[in-house]
């Protein structure tokens, strides 16, 4: 049976001088050990190895990325000493054969086993396979060189980089970041090493090399078909290739059993599952998963086996981004994933999993795998099956033109083609995108020219999706469609509203990247920050001309360039004169612009259309994630803290959603994005928060289809009324249960009153019930467990609440007790909770 051994352990590194190919001194110099040399623990690359051994300053803290800069210029030498008895086989064999297969190398490498050059590779996007069957012994020595990219760079071109049309770094199969300091450090950390795991793999005469599965369902969905087409290597004289389906209960649903015959060899299969169990996205339904096992025997003996998970659903897309799955239609509600951490390329496990929980939380049910970013495990993707995102997976292109030699070309069609095969399994895949950016980068930035380059998601990609993948969508590049790139009403598109004038904006089809900015909150903040003075003494707060940045200068040291820009609104809140009214100040504008994009997305019309087609399709966010102690546009920072944007997006992205539409006339909306009909009564009033009275009430009784749409009533029976009055709408069941709620205002912030609000806190089943005797603005629940404000992560926060209502919030977060506290807004007054979960 083939084994599959991951070698983890007996890592060492060490650093040489870039060198174009290790010589046999050189080599026995790195077998050998040496005081210079540092053990480690894989996947883990050079920064991280470094920081654990303190021979780097910490590269989060300012200052420090320039002192590591230094890593990314030499070479560095991997060794692992693996013995075949430790890894449980037995002595080599000559009717088995060995492989080393890495997943994961960070970029330019060579690879030495026992002395003698075995491979060589320099694309981080695509694994390596080795047989090593002759140069094994009982005892092994493996060395993995990695080439400075620096050094590799300096003395490689090519005409398009001479043009300056195509970014020299480019020339690497390697992210981006490591080379612009977009995600954060300044400057840029360029990652080395191995990523991914390193395992030793050892199979018979025979093994199942790959295993393509389609899983389909009929027109009535009476029946699932699976699809299984499998290739093998290796002759066997009583081959046997055993294929079972195992349903969500446990029980076998399916059976194929067939001759293997000459290698290499090739099989297909067809399983009939009756009356299979639908998989939804999270936000329609269930997700019940079927397995399929594939098994390679000769005779009884068994050789080699597969296993993949697969659900049953059916997409289709009637026109660009409206999708509908087993029959329903589904508006996309999501954000971009950010690379998880910059100091490293390698797979954070507990933080990844917690920003899908959060995820989860704020009601997404999409999540774009962003072809800037960087190569995910398997996890991601069964996490999502489980979860019921849906992933928009780009292949890894980038911003700006790229190479169009033949070279460059091929590999990036290989990392195409193992993207496809390694997922196309996965119900959670949605769909199949060239990358990000790089024809609309084309038109800001060479006007009038063609994308170098183009051909490999235009052309290349493409025809690869319609042979691997027919059935799933592939959308060419991101944004795209329409009369140019970024045209919002064909294709995606990006918010680049803050710089550009954008024609048909505020009603996009899709718009897959809206970015605005604010900072954290004022714990992480600190963090960030370190000794960096929070409030300089020239400071002033108030934004006196066009040049005037709206934040101190030591807090936009630590964001990329063009954060600025991205601040817009500030102007409609009051001047701060401290860091918690400035942080406010700042979150409460990017706070309104997301709620207002998403809630008229979500209406997907003008209100003078109001029996037309929602023409919105989705929104996702740019960006779910902070992988480095920076601010940019991120709903969650890197300390895991979520901000005041996150949870006005979670509101935003409410199933059912009540807004106001306020422009020549107010309107309110009901929107429906669950699966059901909604019925109810819908309660809108005018309410004083200087009297503390409603002044005026309409009821109306409604009922709106699943995605649907639809005007509840427009407000003219309010007539005229002074500005400082507040808009709050409620829609309650028959049984009188809160469904949906909302609360708005007519003038900016800055002009109204707000009360001296009075908060009370009680605990009820582990749930926090906030009340207040009158209007509360921007309620901020917080949490101190001995002096621990990090990692009290609330169901709700920054929300606003009437004197009339009760909100119920969980905890979510790891704290198990501790002091809670909630302050409304313009309140002096502060309410205390001791919490025991």
């Amino acid at each position: 049976m083939k084994s599959i051994i991951k070698l983890n352990d007996g890592w060492f590194i060490r650093k040489i001088s870039p060198v174009d190919r290790l010589d046999e001194k050189m080599i026995a110099e790195c077998e050998g050990s040496s005081e210079e040399e540092l053990p480690a623990q894989m996947p883990a690359q050079v920064h991280e190895i470094l920081l654990w051994h303190g021979k780097i300053e910490d590269p989060t803290v300012m200052g420090n990325p320039e002192k590591c800069f230094w890593v990314a210029e030499t070479d560095w030498i991997y060794k692992c000493t693996f013995n075949l008895n430790i890894a449980s086989l037995a002595e080599p064999s000559k009717k088995k054969k060995y492989y080393l297969n890495f997943r994961g190398l960070d970029t330019l490498t060579d690879i030495y086993l026992n002395g003698r050059h075995i491979a060589s590779h320099k694309d981080m996007y695509i694994p390596l396979r080795v047989e090593i069957t002759e140069n094994i012994k009982e005892e092994n020595i493996l060395l993995v060189h990695f080439h400075s990219p620096h050094e590799y760079l300096k003395h490689h071109t090519s005409p398009a980089v001479e043009s300056g049309k195509v970014p020299k770094h480019k020339l690497l199969r390697k992210v981006i970041h490591d080379f612009v300091d977009f995600l954060g450090p300044k400057p840029y950390l360029t990652n080395i090493g191995i990523f991914d795991d390193v395992l030793l793999e050892v199979a018979d005469e025979a093994e199942i090399e790959y295993a393509d599965i389609q899983a389909k369902v009929n027109e009535d969905y009476s029946k699932g078909i699976l699809q299984i087409a499998v290739n093998g290597i290796g002759h066997l004289a009583n081959g046997i290739l055993k294929i079972t389906a195992i349903g969500p209960d446990g029980g076998v649903c399916g059976e194929s059993n067939s001759e293997i015959g000459l290698s290499p060899w090739y099989k297909e299969a067809e399983l009939v599952i009756n009356r299979p169990a639908l998989w939804w996205p999270r936000s329609h339904g269930n997700q019940p998963l079927y397995k399929v096992i594939i098994e390679l025997y000769d005779g009884n003996v068994p050789l080699d086996k597969v296993e993949k998970t697969v659900g049953f659903r059916k997409i289709e897309m009637d026109s660009p981004f409206d999708f509908r799955i087993n029959g329903k239609p589904v508006k996309l509600w999501g954000a971009n994933l950010a690379p998880i951490q910059r100091i490293t390329n390698a797979w954070n496990s507990e933080v990844a999993l917690k920003l899908l929980d959060m995820a989860e939380n704020a009601h997404m049910n999409i999540l774009r795998v962003w072809g800037e970013g960087v190569p995910y495990p398997d996890e991601l993707y069964d996490e999502a099956d489980k979860r019921g995102f849906l992933l928009w997976q780009e292949f890894y292109m980038s911003y700006g033109m790229h190479p169009d030699d033949d070279e460059y070309r091929e590999l990036c069609c290989k990392e195409a083609e193992h993207v496809i095969r390694r997922l196309k399994h996965h119900p959670s895949i949605l769909m199949w995108c060239g990358g990000n950016e790089s024809i609309m980068s084309t038109e800001y930035d060479f006007a009038g020219e063609k994308c170098l380059g183009q051909e490999i998601f235009m052309e290349d990609f493409k025809k690869i999706c319609e042979k691997l993948d027919p059935d799933r969508y592939y959308h060419e590049i991101s944004p795209y469609g329409g009369s140019f790139a970024n045209d919002p009403s064909a294709g995606d598109s990006h918010g680049y509203t803050h710089i550009w004038f954008v024609p048909g904006a505020e009603y996009p089809v899709m718009l897959s990247e809206n970015t605005r900015i604010s900072v954290p909150a004022l714990k992480s903040l600190k963090r960030y920050l370190g000794d960096k003075p929070l409030w300089p003494e020239d400071f002033t707060g108030k934004v006196k001309n066009h040049n005037d940045p709206p934040m101190p200068q030591t807090w936009l040291e630590r964001a990329p360039g063009g954060v600025w820009p991205r601040t817009k609104n500030y102007e409609r809140f009051y001047d701060a004169d401290n860091p918690e009214d400035l942080i406010y100040k700042l979150g409460s504008a990017h706070s309104h612009h997301l709620r207002e994009t998403v809630e008229r997305c979500r209406r997907g019309r003008p209100w003078y259309d109001d029996t037309g087609e929602r023409i919105c399709k989705g929104h996702l966010v740019w960006k779910l994630n902070e992988p480095y102690p920076a601010f940019y546009s991120s709903m969650i920072d890197y300390y895991l803290e979520p901000n005041m944007a996150y949870y006005a997006l979670r509101r935003a992205y409410a199933p059912v959603l009540l807004s106001f539409d306020i422009g020549n006339f107010i309107h309110l909306w009901l929107v429906n994005d669950s699966t059901d009909k909604v019925e109810g009564t819908v309660v809108c009033c005018l309410f004083n928060p200087r009297t503390n009275r409603i002044m005026k009430e309409i009821k109306k009784d409604v009922s709106v289809e699943a995605d649907e749409s639809m005007i509840v009533c427009r407000l003219d029976e309010f007539g005229q009324f002074k500005r400082e009055n507040f808009l709050f709408a409620k829609l309650a069941d028959k049984n009188g249960n809160i469904i949906a709620r909302t609360n708005d205002y007519v003038d900016n912030e800055r002009y109204l009153y707000f009360p001296d609000a009075k908060l009370q806190l009680e605990l009820d089943n582990g749930d926090i019930v906030i009340t207040t005797d009158q209007f509360a603005r921007c309620i901020e629940l917080a949490g101190d467990n001995n002096g621990d404000e990090f990692g009290w992560f609330f169901e709700d926060n920054y929300f606003d609440l009437m004197p009339w209502e009760t909100k119920r919030v969980k905890v979510l977060g790891r704290h198990n007790e501790g002091v809670i506290t909630a302050k409304a807004r313009y309140s002096s007054q502060v309410a205390r909770l001791q919490y025991k979960r």
